[in-house]
């Protein structure tokens, strides 16, 4: 089972029988993935994010190089005889070079070159119109700074990890956009029925206002009590505007999320069933969330940046050789010909070192990389510490609301129960309205303590949904 699952049969919180007038949950979080904009924009980073993971993999993937080029040099030279007084040379060269994961780079290309020497003396330069055509192959191999390719590898990584960090970061952000929706959805539906409440609040103030103005014109009580009874209405219309307040603010919320600029919303919404909630068996998370899981691939890019660092003062030492086929001629095709012969090859083979001399630097650099490296690893250590304290404070959270929950079901039912025993007196002429209306106005309390309740467990399932496993969609369960 997923986190979760559980509320896929808990929260079907919909009355039997809803009209077609009633927004379901689920039919609201689409409309909030279709017209947030910060929904979508969360899914096309993401998106593009995970596209771009393989990108490091151009760095070792084959490459086309080529170059054109003209020249017309007129300069005075020092022997016109052997140089001429004008040259013309164009280059022709296309190749494929690749960089392999193990180090190796090699470069395998084409090369034609036309050279024209004006005002030589055909003694001693019998060719001044020559091609020139080289198939050449080059290669080399590091033996120290990117040894078997380890800096080319880091730098795979690095790009990998940081487009999985978007990735996964943007994914929980898409995660906390549904569930401050999910939240705003059920903020709604109780605001309605807490003003629904304070209504009947003002109501029955007013039976208890009319009845203390009446017995004191009557001298019956004292003008006390009276004014006691019209503070007592204030009172209750105060908490009507302010359940009025609540309410508009959350249905503007409710639609912001879903792109809109308004503060009506006339279908119905979903009913919440309190035994249902009580009844929520203990949940489970499974998998990591998306912020440790990007806290670890930030670990990884830290890590290979590292290296990156420490490969990049390391010496170079780099072993390559080439080796080329060669044919000259006046004429294109023999020079073409030629080249494709052994008997006319260059062969280089050689060693590359480059060191730097200032130590000293070099290794406090190398030991701030290594700080740097272990900083990352503590911080992706402390934030799984977060992840599974904050995880855990949640299940306390909900367990405590759910008792709570329980108790004020239990006050609602004293309360319902004592109001109705009181109602039956006053039928018997064994109490007075007052008596009644005061009962009501508790019986009133006990519904608003407890849908507040409600929406606290409701706002703290939503939140604990952000926890599901990256390779569950956030909002497909309700």
């Amino acid at each position: 089972m997923r986190l979760l699952t559980v509320t896929v049969f808990c929260l079907h919180l919909v009355s039997i029988g809803l009209g077609a007038d009633v927004l379901a949950l689920k039919d609201y979080l689409s409309q909030v993935k279709e017209k947030h904009l910060g929904y979508q924009a969360t899914q096309l980073v993401k998106e593009g994010a995970m596209e771009r993971v393989q990108e490091g993999s151009l760095l070792t993937s084959p490459s086309l190089f080529s170059n054109i080029s003209y020249l017309d040099d007129r300069k005075p030279t020092n022997n016109p005889s052997f140089l001429g007084n004008r040259t013309i040379f164009e280059n022709y060269t296309i190749g494929v070079a690749e960089q392999t994961r193990f180090g190796l780079s090699a470069k395998l290309s084409y090369n034609i070159t036309r050279t024209e020497l004006f005002g030589v003396n055909t003694t001693f330069v019998p060719l001044p119109n020559f091609y020139n055509v080289v198939p050449s192959l080059e290669l080399s191999q590091p033996l120290w700074r990117n040894g078997l390719g380890s800096e080319t590898r880091a730098t795979q990584q690095v790009i990998e990890s940081q487009s999985k960090a978007i990735s996964l970061t943007e994914s929980l952000k898409a995660k906390a956009i549904l569930a401050e929706a999910e939240t705003a959805y059920w903020r709604l539906a109780i605001a309605r029925e807490v003003v629904e409440v304070a209504k009947s609040g003002v109501e029955r103030a007013k039976k208890i206002q009319e009845w203390s103005a009446r017995r004191a014109s009557l001298a019956l009580a004292d003008k006390s009590d009276a004014l006691q009874s019209e503070a007592g209405l204030q009172a209750k219309q105060l908490e009507l505007q302010m359940a009025l307040d609540e309410l508009r603010e959350a249905t503007k919320k409710f639609n912001s999320l879903r792109g809109e600029d308004s503060e009506a919303m006339n279908l119905g919404l979903e009913k919440v069933e309190t035994n249902q909630l009580i009844a929520l068996p203990p949940l489970q998370k499974k998998g990591k969330r998306e912020d440790v899981l990007a806290a670890d691939e930030a670990r990884k890019a830290a890590q290979a940046a590292a290296h990156l660092g420490r490969e990049k003062n390391s010496p170079s030492v780099d072993v390559f050789s080439s080796y080329s086929l060669n044919g000259r001629d006046s004429a294109l095709s023999k020079s073409v010909a030629d080249a494709s012969r052994t008997n006319q090859n260059t062969f280089v083979i050689g060693l590359k070192v480059m060191a730097p001399l200032d130590l000293g630097t070099v290794v406090n650099d190398r030991a701030a990389y290594l700080k740097e490296e272990r900083g990352a690893e503590l911080n992706y250590q402390r934030k799984v510490f977060e992840d599974e304290m904050e995880w855990n404070e949640l299940v306390t959270r909900l367990n405590e609301n759910k008792r709570r929950l329980q108790m004020a079901q239990e006050i609602e039912k004293v309360q319902k129960q004592k109001l109705e025993h009181e109602r039956n007196r006053l039928k018997t002429g064994r109490s007075v309205l007052y008596q009644v209306v005061l009962f009501e106005q508790d019986y009133a309390n006990s519904q608003v303590m407890k849908l507040k309740t409600e929406l606290q467990i409701l706002a703290l399932l939503a939140q604990m949904k952000t926890y599901l496993s990256a390779e569950e969609k956030p909002g497909d369960k309700t």
